[in-house]
């Protein structure tokens, strides 16, 4: 599930209380939660002013920021446990990536890995994969931040993945990288996904249905369907509307609605493409 900073209550350092702290603008473009618990949450720091530097001293909590600077794809690790003291020089714009203790431990154990003891990397190296990877994040949310809220989900478990992995060394037992769906879990995924079209369905509703957890999920889905679930849910969407435009005589925005597009600007430029 993602909420955005708009409709949820922000806690841990980041988003306004990051902002408070070094006075710079920031605002929380979404905030990726399971079970009800946050997991990873990506504000947007910015710094006009080029001769300004702000720094302080961070407080303690079980939790890693992750700076990373799309303009050249350095990046910044924090283990916010080691009371660490942070520089800030504009000009600036940066997206943070606040990943709770807590997340990393269950993604972990989700995989029969052991724990990760903190994440490192080397001051301003560059990172050309979780470049990659924020573009997409970006483009996702910019482009319709309701319908492609299954692909935000499916990029979250991507930069835990990548964090747990490049960051702090995570290595999973083959087995748990071997097979794909059942065939009553591959029939149920694909059913929910059909008759919840116009709904804000999120891989963690879908993964319940078939009882896994969502990076399991994700995982065999596209091991047994041959991609991943939110191409899959977009093709199901493309097909309806196919069939609507082509049976019915129902306006443009009725179809969108209809087929989980949110709106009927979005559909027509997905459409086209």
């Amino acid at each position: 599930m993602t909420e955005h900073a708009e409709s949820s209550v922000e806690c841990g350092f980041f988003g306004k209380r990051l902002s408070d702290y070094f006075g710079v603008e920031a605002s929380t473009l979404a905030q990726i939660r399971r079970h009800g618990k946050l997991y990873l949450a990506v504000p947007r720091l910015t710094l006009a002013n080029s001769e300004r530097t702000v720094s302080s001293q961070l407080s303690s909590e079980p939790a890693f920021s992750i700076l990373h600077q799309p303009a050249d794809g350095t990046v910044i690790v924090t283990d916010l446990r080691e009371n660490a003291k942070c520089e800030l020089k504009g000009p600036l714009d940066l997206l943070q990536y606040y990943v709770p203790r807590r997340a990393l431990d269950d993604f972990a154990r989700e995989h029969d890995a052991k724990p990760v003891e903190t994440l490192r990397w080397s001051r301003d190296r560059r990172d050309p994969c979780l470049s990659t990877i924020s573009s997409l994040l970006l483009s996702a949310i910019e482009e319709d931040r309701t319908t492609n809220q299954l692909f935000v989900d499916q990029i979250g478990l991507s930069l835990l993945a990548h964090f747990a992995q490049t960051y702090g060394g995570l290595r999973t037992y083959d087995g748990a990288l071997e097979g794909g769906l059942a065939p009553w879990q591959e029939r149920r995924a694909k059913e929910i996904m059909r008759a919840r079209l116009a709904s804000r369905l999120t891989i963690a509703d879908v993964a319940a249905e078939c009882r896994l957890t969502p990076s399991h999920f994700a995982r065999s889905f596209r091991r047994s369907a041959g991609i991943a679930p939110h191409e899959y849910l977009s093709r199901l969407r493309m097909d309806e509307a196919k069939r609507l435009l082509t049976t019915t005589k129902l306006p443009l925005a009725d179809i969108a609605l209809i087929c989980g597009f949110g709106d009927q600007s979005y559909f027509t430029r997905v459409f086209s493409r």
